[in-house]
């Protein structure tokens, strides 16, 4: 009876071990299979390819969205050496590998499993041999979209998401505050100053164009809204900065000071933002962008020096 009974105390801890090794067994295999399963995406040209479901390394070639990644806790291993002169960006990038255009050889000892680029991106072909490769076509996303998007590509819609809702609501008590210390009706208009050339900005295009025009819901000059909105940014002349400026100004400089030759020129002296100290000078790379990193340091910002600003 004894020896019957240690038979079976034997038996039944062989069974549970083989239930325990066959339950590890499994885990293992549904850990593996998450890792390298992938699902089907639709491009913006309407093409259909399969991307990694979870993808662990990540080349970003549109550096416009490295902000968005990093917010979602996606950390690439190679990123367009563009977004390392963003101020507030390169704290989050150390240890991330710096590139630039075509250097697709880099990108192949990366070995990344998912690239994303622009579909301006002349190299997308080369990348698309190494890696899955999602082209954006920036002007198809407003800035909020994109992150839900990014979200839905590394699997992260919930906090995508959670970043849109909290972002609406704070930004919608911004413009009631602003818009009560400058007026409903006034007007906001953004230009960037190269060393030979002026842009002037709509309101998806970074440079604060979206906290301003969207997040903070300010007026737009009708000059801006007809000729540079449908298309995003406008070159102009120093001679036109009158004919887009409007009751505040924002501008920026690539070299961080405005050229003389604008500043003490009678068009920029007589116009009604800058006799009325209505001008607001901001650093340009760390409003190139308008990722949730970017635009928490933007908005401050700018509600500050909005804030300032008498009626």
């Amino acid at each position: 009876m004894k020896k019957w009974f240690v038979l079976l105390i034997a038996c039944l801890l062989t069974l549970a071990a083989c239930g325990n090794s066959n339950s590890d067994d499994q885990s293992e295999d549904k850990k593996s299979s998450d890792s390298t399963s992938t699902v089907d995406y639709q491009l913006d040209n309407g093409k259909t390819i399969e991307i990694p479901k979870n993808p662990k390394r990540i080349v970003l070639m549109g550096a416009s969205y490295t902000g968005n990644l990093l917010d979602l806790g996606i950390k690439p291993v190679g990123v367009d050496s563009y977004a390392f002169q963003s101020d507030i960006l390169k704290p989050e990038l150390e240890g991330v590998e710096q590139l630039g255009a075509g250097d697709v050889e880099k990108i192949v000892e990366l070995k990344p499993d998912l690239i994303l680029s622009f579909d301006t991106d002349k190299n997308n072909d080369k990348y698309s041999k190494i890696a899955p490769t999602i082209p954006f076509t920036y002007t198809k996303h407003n800035y909020l979209d994109i992150h839900k998007e990014l979200g839905k590509i590394v699997n992260k819609e919930k906090e995508a998401q959670a970043f849109i809702d909290q972002w609406n609501e704070k930004t919608a008590d911004d413009s009631k505050e602003i818009k009560a210390q400058i007026g409903e009706d006034t007007t906001v208009s953004i230009y960037q100053i190269f060393q030979k050339k002026i842009y002037v900005y709509g309101d998806n295009w970074g440079r604060g164009s979206e906290i301003i025009y969207q997040a903070f819901d300010l007026a737009m000059p009708e000059s801006v809204t007809k000729d540079v909105k449908p298309t995003g940014w406008k070159e102009i002349s120093a001679e036109e900065i009158g004919k887009y400026a409007g009751d505040i100004m924002m501008i920026s400089s690539d070299t961080g000071k405005i050229s003389n030759s604008i500043v003490e020129s009678k068009v920029w002296k007589n116009l009604d933002a800058v006799k009325n100290n209505r001008v607001i000078n901001y650093d340009s790379e760390d409003f190139w962008f308008n990722d949730p990193i970017s635009l928490e340091h933007q908005r401050e910002v700018l509600k500050k020096e909005l804030m300032k600003i008498e009626k």
